[in-house]
């Protein structure tokens, strides 16, 4: 950028020669270089030819302000003009503060459209997980009740078993094979998970719950105390007008696995 702050110096030299020199002849001439010598150092600084040009760069983002400020969806032709500006990989920075804007202001038309843009930009596997931690915060934000969405398991253990170990999981029926929720616990007849025991950001309960998906239960209690191994499998049905759910696990409930 500092190149063409110093050429358009270098192009007031024939003004300053002419405007100091009282027998300057062919003043038209001088007078006419100079003007299209800056016209042309105003096309290059303002136009497409310099690719990180800050004046572009400028008016894409007060577009893109201004649109978060209406609560207007961002087009990707709209966020495209950043990558025609900037590196590739500032741009998808960029998509992040643009989004904590949106969310600050409510503004979640703008939010969910840059949710979507986000979803193309950030194609390659290790980048998922920001996308997920950028749909998770849009969720959460939009829909508070849910971020705190958890279900509370109580059981009935078998005998001689207040020695354990429980390895307890959530899993969608029918869906990918990817917990919802998966923790251990020990010495405890009490199971209580939350959205943090996902291992994808944004899959998780309150996704089930927002969905209305049908779960599947499964736990395996290890029984120290008499070296036993217990299951527990089950379906359970979220209620969608409650963040908290819980379930009841009766003794005659679980089954002991075959050694």
């Amino acid at each position: 950028m500092h190149i063409y702050f110093l050429l358009t110096i270098f192009a007031f030299l024939p003004f300053g020669a002419y405007l100091l020199s009282q027998k300057t002849k062919n003043k038209g001439l001088v007078l006419g270089f100079s003007f299209f010598y800056l016209l042309a150092c105003l096309l290059i600084y303002t136009g497409n030819f310099y690719s990180s040009n800050p004046y572009q760069l400028k008016e894409v983002n007060k577009k893109i302000i201004q649109k978060i400020s209406s609560d207007e969806p961002i087009e990707i032709n709209l966020y495209n003009e950043l990558t025609a500006f900037s590196e590739k990989n500032l741009s998808k920075n960029w998509i992040q503060p643009y989004l904590l804007n949106a969310l600050s202001l409510k503004s979640f038309n703008s939010a969910e459209s840059l949710i979507s843009i986000a979803e193309d930009i950030y194609s390659e596997p290790k980048e998922k997980v920001i996308f997920y931690s950028m749909y998770t915060l849009l969720r959460d934000t939009r829909f508070p009740l849910y971020s705190e969405a958890r279900l509370d398991i109580t059981s009935s253990h078998p005998t001689n078993c207040n020695q354990n170990s429980s390895m307890v999981r959530l899993d969608i029926v029918d869906g990918p094979g990817v917990p919802i929720a998966e923790n251990s616990f020990s010495n405890t007849s009490e199971y209580s998970l939350s959205n943090k025991n996902s291992l994808i950001p944004g899959f998780d309960i309150a996704s089930a719950l927002l969905n209305n998906e049908s779960i599947e239960i499964f736990i395996e209690l290890n029984c120290k105390d008499n070296s036993e191994i217990y299951q527990f499998n089950s379906i359970f049905i979220f209620d969608p007008n409650s963040p908290l759910n819980t379930y009841k696990i009766n003794l005659n409930d679980w089954s002991k696995r075959k050694q």
